[in-house]
């Protein structure tokens, strides 16, 4: 009599879990936002293709309406919407520019000091073994978002070849960066002794409004290094 009791209250038990879930899934425990959104510079195609990682709630998503419509439906619980909203706030805006200064700096093995990097000379010597940094040229380029630009530059009877290539722009608040491929590469035949035509390649993430330096310890004629500073500027933060 207990064996059968016990299988009884077993069958309830189960069918008891069986119905509070069909409850659940019959009324979900989260409100449902729907708004529709227009859009500015993506299509809604763009905009679908970026949003819907986001929307992982069942029953949400995000909606074409026309391809001819500029504009979304997203149907999202208030947390995940306002996540969305936030990225879409970041891509659905004109391309940004940027405004790079470039220093290219020579290392030497001398005792003179360069009025023109003051502010890096003590920072240079510090972390690599030449005892004297000097000037040779300054430069300044403007790109665009995923752009590209190239300028040559002369100094010491050289001319160099520049090209930086602009991605991942990021313009927002403190977080504000960019990525840049930089390339610097003698024009001229390197001549015995020197270094090969390609002075560096590098690819860095910098902060916008901050300074970093590029290049390499290695030496040419076994007397100077070359390094290169750059510091980007936002040129354009149009919505």
């Amino acid at each position: 009599m207990n064996r059968i009791a016990a299988a009884l209250f077993l069958v309830v038990a189960v069918s008891g879990s069986s119905l509070a879930q069909q409850q659940s899934a019959a009324t979900p425990p989260y409100e449902l936002t729907v708004r529709t959104i227009p859009l500015h510079h993506l299509t809604s195609a763009e905009a679908v293709k970026l949003l819907s990682p986001y929307s992982l709630t069942p029953g949400g998503g995000v909606y074409e309406i026309s391809p001819q419509i500029r504009a979304v439906t997203v149907r999202e619980t208030p947390k995940i919407f306002a996540e969305m909203m936030a990225v879409l706030s970041q891509y659905d805006r004109e391309p940004a520019s940027v405004t790079l200064n470039f220093q290219l700096i020579a290392a030497e093995n001398s005792n003179s000091r360069d009025p023109g990097v003051a502010i890096l000379d003590s920072l240079l010597r510090n972390v690599l073994k030449y005892s004297g940094y000097r000037l040779l040229t300054t430069s300044v380029a403007t790109a665009s978002e995923n752009g590209y630009v190239s300028q040559t530059l002369s100094a010491d009877g050289e001319t160099f070849t520049l090209g930086v290539s602009v991605s991942d722009l990021r313009i927002e608040g403190t977080a504000a960066s960019v990525h840049l491929t930089v390339a610097l590469s003698r024009n001229a035949a390197p001549a015995k002794g020197q270094m090969p035509a390609s002075v560096f390649t590098t690819g860095v993430t910098v902060p916008v409004g901050q300074t970093v330096v590029l290049g390499t310890s290695s030496t040419d004629s076994g007397q100077r290094a070359l390094f290169l500073t750059v510091r980007p500027q936002l040129a354009s933060t149009k919505k």
